[in-house]
């Protein structure tokens, strides 16, 4: 999840990088890894997985895609794709936590989306951790691409919805901009895509080089505390969040985790568990789910699409102002009002003439998939805008 941008690294000509978009990849090249099981224990949605291949055909060059649905003949079909460091597994088992389990449990067949970087171990040395320079914005494209293309041909449907989170809803409106033909409409879940005074003057091809002197191309959600500090942390508070504190600022585990989330970012930007709209054990769960690496070079091009109306590198936002699918875009408050600002003007300058906004006041961006209101106002207007727009 990152605040400041938009996306990927676009050095390719346009001709090249549209055919690289095409979903090409064709259905027998999946392969199924879980076979219509139950998703969670108790649970009436039925998961099925599948696994790809990408090129270059690296040891981490490949994306998972996983089918949740109910009972009966779907209403819709839902592509979801997750926040950075995110995947398409079930972390939180409760469908009043879990956007897909809601979805799938009344009616929404829904298709998520594992990315390459949830087949990157979290102890890659340096090394390997070297392939993530070329998983630009284009390469992931031309991963939502193909997995659009094996969900429509599963589904036999020739247009679904795609929803993101956060760096998910950047890419949402990327694959809308880049595949029309393919896409139903976009739920976006708190992800500008433009900035509302584009400023005209990030310099992409600085940034890139300071990325290729330092070599740090995967960007590490760990941050300054290390990887293992952090999954003991959420572990512990999985298992008991009145469990004692190692740090003597805190009484509990739930307490510590409940304030190094609060102020991650800015003050009840990342959750607002102060506020009470999230709770630190569900968010534990959902956090030690989360893939350790993401390619930081996607940083650098999503803040050059944000920053200009046209991004003169690449033909990703060429269509930008002429979208012409049904955009419903949830925005969080806690990251501030630029971040709101940003948001609703990607929405509303879309070009798209269906837009709803949802501005959620007070929340933080992870309230808004896992937070304890996110069924009621999330999720349930979410159901209701697709069953008004599905065909």
């Amino acid at each position: 999840m990152v605040p400041n941008g938009v996306f990927g690294r676009c050095c390719l000509a346009a001709g090249l990088l549209l055919a690289a978009l095409a979903p090409v990849v064709q259905a027998a090249d999946w392969t199924a890894v879980t076979s219509d099981r139950a998703a969670v224990a108790g649970s009436p949605v039925r998961e099925t997985a599948w696994t790809l291949p990408r090129p270059p055909g690296g040891p981490f060059d490949r994306i998972g895609l996983h089918r949740y649905r109910g009972p009966g003949a779907p209403i819709a079909t839902l592509l979801y794709l997750p926040g950075t460091n995110m995947n398409g597994e079930v972390a939180l088992a409760d469908e009043r936590h879990n956007l897909w389990l809601y979805l799938a449990a009344r009616g929404v067949e829904v298709f998520t989306l594992d990315y390459r970087t949830h087949a990157v171990p979290a102890d890659a040395p340096p090394a390997a951790l070297a392939a993530l320079r070329g998983w630009d914005t284009p390469a992931f494209l031309g991963d939502i691409a193909a997995a659009s293309a094996e969900a429509r041909r599963l589904a036999g449907r020739e247009r679904l919805f795609v929803a993101g989170f956060s760096r998910g809803g950047v890419l949402a409106y990327a694959h809308a901009l880049t595949s029309p033909e393919a896409v139903a409409g976009v739920v976006v879940l708190d992800a500008p895509f433009k900035n509302r005074v584009p400023g005209e003057k990030f310099d992409a091809a600085a940034a890139l080089a300071r990325l290729d002197a330092s070599g740090a191309w995967a960007s590490d959600v760990a941050g300054s505390r290390g990887w293992e500090w952090r999954q003991r942390l959420m572990q512990a508070v999985v298992r008991d969040p009145a469990a004692p504190s190692s740090d003597a600022r805190f009484a509990t585990v739930g307490e510590e985790l409940a304030e190094v989330l609060q102020t991650a970012w800015t003050p009840g930007g990342l959750a607002n568990l102060h506020g009470g709209f999230s709770q630190a054990r569900v968010l534990a769960r959902l956090l030690a789910d989360y893939d350790r690496w993401y390619p930081a070079v996607q940083d650098v091009d999503q803040r050059s699409i944000a920053d200009h109306a046209d991004d003169p590198r690449t033909p990703i936002d060429d269509r930008w102002g002429r979208l012409d699918a049904p955009v419903l875009a949830f925005v969080s408050t806690g990251l501030g009002p630029d971040w709101v600002a940003n948001a609703r003007h990607s929405a509303e300058a879309s070009g798209s003439r269906d837009v709803t906004v949802q501005v959620l006041d007070g929340w933080g961006h992870l309230d808004v998939v896992a937070g304890e209101q996110a069924a009621e106002r999330v999720y349930a207007p979410v159901l209701a805008w697709l069953r008004e727009r599905a065909r």
